[in-house]
């Protein structure tokens, strides 16, 4: 099914700009159907503006929440200052920060009432806050006088931000895991060929330990415990077992204690070999890796990253770098990787201006000004307006477009539900720094953790 949508999203790029550069809702193909579509997004647009002007202009204010680096705040709060000037009745106070944290933040504000208007949100923790029957959020398409959805293609939406019939979220961009490497670094180590061929866990150890006999200063790759999970514990899991790592449906793990402990071993490998630097020289960079001194000199040739953050790496550095296939094991029962959303907007249903906070996501989604602002800060936009603008502006022809070409090669599992919910990752990356450390073997990390996952399994029968 995903698969089928990101060809969908693919054809409306290809039809209107005549190169593949990105995503986006089927395009018409002649200039008379070009102009009828611009006139309905015309209309749609007029109908908002139309709407939102018969809102009480009183002054309101509100607040919005999110996580990224210094990139997307910069461009966030570029576009809360033009809306701002286009409403001035509306003052909307920016709240932004680290990822580090800011899951147990959102998750205390929304217990205690006190969250942001609009909030960014994590596509895996969606599920838990929506199952919780808290009833937090409002669903958009509740307010669709005022915020216009026909941007999104359908099955898009469907399957990024709705639940039970409601759509709660809207995807920021098509995004998924991704792996860059430095180009140049490549060519001159000898590893270029490897790194642009298919790619599985063993061979990824065999160019690193290449890379660092090369050079005793240089790793492969860098990669902290947020993305070890993401990008090698789970993936690999996945393809060994064809199960997510919790199955859903019966409240049980989807591997055995021995695929545990040959995934830990697998781990252990990396830094054994020298493919990734010690621990203790990367964790302190977690989720911020692009602001290592060493990604930054180019001491580590590679990075696992999210397309949403391929292009900030790239930039801290300034050297030349391309995106290579992700790794799967000979013989896999998943691919392990999939293409989905990298966060969602979501509104709080506390919130005293719901109507003036679906304005704004209005403007972000589907002003051409505003999506010239944002560009590609969270990925490949979701909307044809925002994809259209990216194209014509060339934004989508560099490594942005080239870890979401290579993403949606990937029809993996999607897990989002419980293995993805704020408990059981933060087990994950214990069980991952204690063997990362030295500090237990991984049968050892893999006995005690597998406690606590099934401890975390029975509370939710």
């Amino acid at each position: 099914m995903k698969k089928k949508i990101v060809s969908i999203l693919m054809a409306s790029i290809l039809a209107t700009m005549g190169t593949a550069c990105g995503t986006g809702t089927p395009a018409a193909t002649d200039e008379s159907q070009n102009t009828s579509t611009t006139s309905q997004v015309t209309a749609a647009n007029d109908a908002a503006t139309q709407s939102s002007e018969s809102v009480d202009q009183s002054p309101v204010t509100l607040r919005f929440m999110w996580w990224g680096g210094d990139e997307r705040a910069e461009a966030t709060i570029a576009v809360i200052n033009k809306f701002q000037e286009k409403y001035p009745y509306i003052t909307i106070e920016p709240e932004y920060g680290s990822s580090d944290g800011y899951q147990e933040k959102l998750t205390a504000q929304l217990s205690a009432g006190t969250e942001a208007d609009i909030i960014q949100m994590g596509v895996g923790w969606m599920p838990g806050f929506v199952s919780s029957g808290a009833d937090y959020f409002e669903d958009f398409n509740d307010y669709s006088d005022v915020i216009d959805l026909s941007n999104f293609e359908a099955e898009f939406l469907e399957n990024n931000g709705y639940f039970d019939g409601h759509q709660y979220g809207l995807p920021t961009g098509l995004a998924g895991t991704a792996l860059i490497y430095n180009s140049g670094a490549a060519n001159e180590l000898g590893i270029a060929e490897d790194m642009a061929g298919d790619l599985d866990w063993n061979k990824i150890v065999e160019i690193g330990k290449k890379v660092h006999e090369a050079d005793s200063n240089k790793y492969l790759l860098t990669i902290d415990s947020t993305m070890m999970t993401t990008a090698v514990l789970r993936p690999y899991l996945l393809q060994l077992t064809g199960n997510t790592f919790f199955i859903d449906e019966t409240c049980e793990m989807g591997f055995t204690r021995d695929q545990l402990v040959e995934t830990l071993s697998y781990i252990k490998s990396l830094y054994d070999n020298g493919v990734i630097a010690s621990a203790s020289s990367t964790e302190s960079y977690n989720e911020s890796l692009q602001t290592d001194p060493n990604w930054i000199n180019g001491s580590y040739l590679g990075m696992f990253c999210y397309t949403s953050t391929a292009e900030p790496a790239v930039k801290a550095s300034g050297l030349n770098y391309a995106a290579a296939n992700l790794p799967v094991m000979e013989g896999a029962k998943d691919d392990g990787f999939y293409c989905n959303c990298p966060q969602y907007l979501v509104v709080s249903k506390k919130s005293e201006h719901v109507k003036e906070a679906m304005m704004f996501l209005d403007y972000f989604y589907n002003d051409e000004e505003a999506a010239a602002i944002l560009g590609t800060v969270r990925s490949v936009p979701p909307t044809s307006v925002g994809q259209k603008v990216c194209a014509e502006n060339g934004l989508l022809d560099g490594i942005a477009k080239e870890t979401v070409d290579v993403c949606q090669k990937y029809n993996g599992t999607y897990e989002m539900g419980l293995s993805t919910e704020e408990e059981p990752m933060a087990i994950m990356s214990d069980m991952i720094m204690q063997v990362a450390y030295g500090e237990k073997t991984p049968e050892k990390a893999a006995d005690d953790a597998i406690i606590l996952f099934q401890n975390y399994l029975d509370s939710k029968k």
